[in-house]
């Protein structure tokens, strides 16, 4: 399945830490206002190092050099730590619906998931 090569795989994740930049970032008060955290001078923090994992991988990617895959664990790992951080959040913050959190932990719930399909497929 095309769908879940490496490459397909990384480029998911370059989206994903986009928008997870572009919300930390220019869309910063909302994004505060909607989390079950708030706003926090991490959020800055957080930004810069989405755009350092987005140059490191698209430096990745436009290599050429077929090294991926060797990016998946890492991924996996950042996006099984991040999906259970926000989930617990919002178990511990049963007072109200907190989108921020919610998109979180699906959209790396959902990444979770695509490198397991990935991995089951490969064998």
């Amino acid at each position: 399945m095309e769908y879940f090569n490496a490459r397909s795989l990384v480029i998911s994740w370059v989206i994903g830490f986009v928008v997870a930049g572009f919300a930390l970032s220019v869309k910063q008060k909302r994004t505060a206002d909607q989390s079950c955290w708030g706003s926090s001078p991490w959020q800055n923090e957080i930004a810069i190092w989405n755009l350092g994992a987005i140059v490191m991988m698209v430096g990745v990617l436009w290599s050429k050099k077929d090294v991926e895959s060797a990016l998946l664990p890492g991924l996996f790992v950042l996006s099984l730590a991040f999906c259970i951080n926000h989930v617990v959040a919002l178990r511990r913050h049963r007072d109200r619906r907190y989108p921020t959190n919610i998109a979180a932990a699906v959209g790396n719930g959902v990444g979770v998931v695509a490198i397991l399909v990935h991995i089951a497929l490969q064998r």
